[in-house]
């Protein structure tokens, strides 16, 4: 795919085997921050890329199933030794275990701004998912200087020993949305005010923070006029996976964004691509999932919220 990149989505991708509750098994499925971030911007429309590292032995045949699905897989780039692989074993109570096959990997895979081919570096807007913390403050600070919008959700492990880092990251960022154990990880407190931290976290840098909160929605905070808000999730859904969860509620609002400059309807449209993630196992939800299916549960969205007042 040639052209001009409307949204790249960078970070990490893998390779997941994964056992399911049943004893099935499926091996060598693509999984990944990077994956479901871009998969749910790509729902609403415009060009989406990837931007990560992909080890030696990451199979092409996965590679060219994203471009099927219509990302630019230009920013994938092949390197030197193994990808990051994992077995994933679930639940019938939905708890999941992660089991790392190949450590250490994360960093060596995490994208650098040397990495980011021309057409990507005039993007519009850049979600950077999960990964090293140095490779996200390299990015944000590039993608901010040529006129992107950067959207920082840090990896969870940074927000404890490399916290110094994330806030520096800040200061490059115009929206950061971290998840609820990163906010008591990057403040310290088992029992954070998560207005409080929200404004804390703007003072650095962001003129938007949204805080998720699990099956409680997410808070939405803006530095003009000092607003927040609550959006809540999508009700009547059936969860059975929250692998991608946060990553899906990312690049579905890094692209509602993108188009419309605005904070709710950006994380409405974040609300409704996590709501598609969760339904099955892995990336199939959003790999079969169409943007008419996604408008028509946008719309269900806001009836919810006109009917409830949240």
């Amino acid at each position: 795919m040639a052209g001009q990149i409307d949204i790249v989505v960078a970070g990490n991708i893998t390779i997941d085997d994964m056992v399911l509750p049943d004893g099935r098994t499926q091996m060598a499925v693509t999984g990944g921050d990077v994956l479901y971030a871009a998969l749910a911007a790509r729902l609403w429309g415009g060009s989406v890329g990837m931007l990560s590292r992909i080890g030696s032995d990451f199979p092409e045949e996965n590679l060219q199933r994203c471009a099927a699905q219509g990302l630019d897989i230009t920013g994938m780039v092949r390197c030197v030794g193994p990808s990051i692989r994992n077995w994933i074993v679930y639940e019938y109570d939905g708890r999941r275990t992660f089991i790392d096959r190949v450590e250490g990997r994360m960093a060596a895979l995490s994208p650098g701004w040397d990495d980011v081919p021309d057409q990507y570096r005039r993007a519009g807007a850049v979600f950077l998912a999960a990964m090293c913390i140095e490779s996200q403050l390299e990015l944000a600070q590039n993608f901010k200087a040529a006129g992107a919008t950067v959207l920082l959700d840090p990896y969870e492990q940074d927000a404890s020993d490399k916290r110094e880092l994330v806030y520096r990251a800040l200061a490059h960022t115009d929206i950061f949305l971290p998840s609820e154990e990163e906010v008591r990880r990057l403040t310290g407190q088992n029992a954070p005010d998560f207005e409080a931290a929200a404004r804390h976290f703007a003072d650095y840098g962001p003129h938007t923070v949204v805080i998720k909160l699990g099956d409680r929605g997410a808070l939405i905070y803006q530095k003009r006029g000092d607003r927040t808000t609550y959006l809540p999730c999508v009700e009547r859904v059936q969860v059975v996976d929250v692998t991608g969860a946060g990553d899906s509620f990312g690049g579905g609002f890094t692209a509602g964004w993108q188009q419309t400059g605005s904070a709710a309807e950006a994380a409405l449209r974040g609300t409704v691509s996590s709501s598609i993630a969760i339904e099955a196992f892995g990336s199939v939800p959003l790999l079969q999932a169409t943007g008419e299916q996604a408008a028509q549960r946008l719309a269900a969205l806001r009836r919810q919220i006109q009917k409830t007042g949240a």
